[in-house]
């Protein structure tokens, strides 16, 4: 009796360990946003690194999207005057990486020249509700909201 109980209790064992490796084997993929996302917010920090200046955008046209295949995130559009254009490469754990920002030659609106920095400095996103926040490394954040 003492070894089938010893028997029945090391397979139980052994079910749990191989339990256990799979999960640690096949980690899950982070699915990126959806959607569209256009800029209704920057907010820049002094040189403290606390949040000083907001700026709204009611009528900013830059949009910032997600490829999910390439795991890339885009923007593109005005915040005010200048076309910006732009990509990252989205890595584990809301990285963003590989910054390529580039804007059209017009004279800029009094804020845009701001936007395409913190869009340069862009290091993380966060989603936040309907909103996808892109901190950008000791600069602020930039804050685009959900379009439907």
């Amino acid at each position: 009796m003492k070894n089938k109980f010893l028997a029945v209790l090391l397979v139980i064992a052994a079910a749990f360990t191989a339990c256990k490796k799979d999960k640690v084997q096949a980690p899950e993929e982070k699915t990126l946003p959806s959607g569209k996302y256009r800029l209704i917010e920057m907010v820049q920090s002094d040189a403290a690194g606390k949040d000083s200046v907001s700026t709204k955008y009611p009528v900013s046209s830059l949009s910032l999207t997600f490829d999910q295949d390439k795991k890339t995130a885009n923007v593109s559009g005005k915040p005010e005057i200048l076309q910006i254009t732009g990509s990252y490469n989205v890595k584990s754990d809301e990285v963003l990486a590989d910054a390529k920002v580039s804007t059209s030659r017009n004279v800029p609106g009094e804020n845009d020249l701001n936007v395409a920095d913190l869009l340069s400095a862009g290091e993380k996103y966060e989603l936040k509700g309907g909103s996808v926040i892109i901190h950008a490394k000791n600069k602020g954040f930039l804050v685009f909201s959900m379009q439907k």
